[in-house]
């Protein structure tokens, strides 16, 4: 994936930077990946450029992303499922996104929404959690489930019964 250009105030391209990111909120240590570019650095005060030091600057993009990846990282702090750890489940037990947001209830792109994007909900990112920690809760999941056929629910049975 090529990386983002963005036009610094001399009119030079620069390219988006990530960088992982520690915070504390409510005694809760949060790590994400942040992304912003590099520009010249403002003195807050006066409003004078100094072209000498280069600072972070974010686009209204970025500081979106960045909120999305700072919420995900205090619902996975909360006990949440990180997306990381929903796509390591799924490639063990060969799962597709869409079988395990089936299985669970959700709609047919959640479980790759939140791989992409992070966890939205503290509740579904619980349940997922619970269930590729136990794969007996899963198990019944898949048990319950009207959108597959008896075949399809068989074989993803014996898949999480043999790893």
């Amino acid at each position: 994936m090529e990386a983002t250009k963005l036009k610094t105030r001399d009119g030079n391209t620069t390219t988006e930077q990530k960088g992982t990111v520690n915070k504390v909120f409510k005694g809760v240590e949060l790590t994400y990946q942040e992304v912003y570019y590099l520009d010249f650095s403002v003195n807050e005060n006066t409003g004078m450029i100094d072209q000498n030091k280069k600072a972070k600057h974010y686009t209204k993009r970025q500081i979106n992303q960045n909120m999305k990846a700072l919420k995900s990282a205090s619902l996975i702090a909360k006990g949440a499922a990180a997306p990381s750890e929903i796509k390591s489940f799924r490639a063990k037990y060969r799962i597709a996104a869409s079988t395990l947001s089936v299985v669970l209830g959700f709609s047919k792109n959640t479980i790759s929404n939140i791989e992409n994007e992070g966890v939205t909900s503290l509740v579904s990112g619980r349940l997922i959690k619970m269930c590729i920690d136990n794969l007996d809760v899963l198990r019944s999941y898949v048990k319950l489930c009207d959108s597959l056929d008896s075949i399809k629910k068989e074989e993803l049975f014996n898949r999480l019964q043999s790893v």
